[in-house]
């Protein structure tokens, strides 16, 4: 029924809903429209409609964006198999594969929220995730003992449960491959935007055949002296160990800068800091 009126550019409201009847009328009404569908429900559970008027009096509406009845719900159950051919599936070709279907053009805001929830309901949401990570980054350690994981905790008063600050992971393969790669890495930090404001740390190589190698990630609560420090230390202690002469890029924040030139182990002639050409350029 909502189906029908979607492509028909009727909106409709539900006037009466129970266990044993179930009644939809149009949704502007009181513009003296009659249409309407009343369903039964008989004592062998089947459903039966006992009225419909299927004619409408009044004019059709030219919804151009935002119909009533296409609603986030359908719009999510919609997305699911898009979202599942691409986790990068964009706002844009939603917009875009509702009014192919349906013929009504959605906010963006409907469009969001839809991407979202289809989104939740194919790979959880960001609260399951968060707390899945402990036991993921455990199992990654426990079947292989060579992987290297850090962990930073915080404990607050009257709170049962620890905050995660920070974390960092390598793969022993990252590691043992790190040797047959150009000595120079590359380091920046993304923004995770979902429920928790987060960022990730990385660094990534070059290996022989021009091929991004990436040694090892990180992800804190937020961007500080603190977690950069950890970062290059842990990079440093469990990747590089007694290599020199490597040469460290990233971009000019001044943030980045006074954290490399803070740290010891990163002085020349073991580790020469660079700034990235692309960001340079970006920046005039």
């Amino acid at each position: 029924m909502r189906m029908y009126n979607i492509k028909e550019c009727r909106e409709i409201v539900v006037h009466e809903s129970s266990p044993e009847v179930y009644k939809v009328i149009y949704r502007r009404w009181f513009q003296g429209c009659t249409w309407m569908l009343r369903a039964r429900k008989l004592k062998t559970n089947m459903w039966i409609v006992e009225k419909y008027i299927g004619y409408h009096t009044c004019e059709m509406d030219p919804f151009s964006t935002n119909h009533f009845n296409l609603n986030v719900d359908l719009i999510s159950l919609f997305l699911i198999s898009h979202i599942e051919a691409s986790i990068r599936y964009k706002i844009k070709e939603c917009i875009t594969s509702v009014h192919q279907v349906y013929g009504c053009t959605i906010t963006k805001r409907k469009a969001f929220f839809g991407c979202k929830r289809a989104f939740e309901i194919v790979y959880d949401n960001s609260d399951k995730s968060f707390a899945a990570l402990p036991r993921y980054m455990t199992a990654l350690y426990h079947f292989n003992p060579k992987n290297i994981v850090e962990w930073k905790l915080e404990w607050s008063p009257g709170i049962p449960e620890s905050i995660l600050r920070y974390v960092f992971s390598a793969f022993k393969l990252s590691n043992d491959g790190f040797v047959h790669c150009r000595p120079v890495i590359s380091i920046d930090d993304t923004h995770v935007y979902e429920k928790y404001d987060i960022e990730l740390l990385f660094a990534v190589v070059v290996d022989a055949n021009k091929s991004i190698f990436p040694p090892t990630f990180s992800i804190c609560d937020n961007e500080s002296q603190e977690v950069w420090t950890l970062f290059l230390n842990h990079l440093k202690e469990h990747i590089f160990g007694q290599h020199s002469g490597i040469c460290l890029i990233s971009d000019r924040q001044g943030g980045i800068s006074s954290f490399v030139q803070n740290l010891h182990a990163w002085y020349e002639p073991y580790a020469y800091h660079r700034y990235c050409v692309r960001h340079l350029k970006a920046k005039f």
